[in-house]
């Protein structure tokens, strides 16, 4: 699952994931992502930290609560690179970190690092 308000980075991850192995669902809306969420159960989340009305770390800290996603790994995609940043994402517990601009062989990398194949 990829949780960004731009739909050219969730149009960008959905063209860099192969769709014969991964299945993207994108949401635009921080709003209505966490009910998607738990009713999708995805497997992983990309989730970007600046958002409109409900921030990444939010988002991150709410799905942490949720018994099922306690272990779910979460992956901040963001242009954010300051080490204060970073330290956010640990305290809401998120997985990992990658920074915008991104490749292919980045995303492919921070994903498989973090999902049981």
């Amino acid at each position: 699952m990829c949780i960004d308000d731009s739909p050219t980075i969730i149009n960008a991850i959905k063209h860099f994931l192969d769709d014969s192995f991964f299945y993207v669902v994108g949401i635009h809306d921080p709003l209505k992502a966490l009910m998607q969420t738990i009713r999708i159960k995805p497997d992983l989340i990309l989730l970007d930290i600046g958002m409109p009305n409900l921030d990444g770390y939010e988002l991150c800290s709410l799905l942490r609560k949720h018994s099922y996603f306690r272990n779910t790994p979460v992956i901040m995609v963001t242009a954010r690179t300051s080490l204060i940043d970073r330290a956010k994402a640990k305290m809401v517990r998120s997985s990992g970190y990658l920074t915008k601009p991104f490749t292919q062989a980045d995303l492919l990398k921070i994903i498989f690092h973090h999902l049981e194949v």
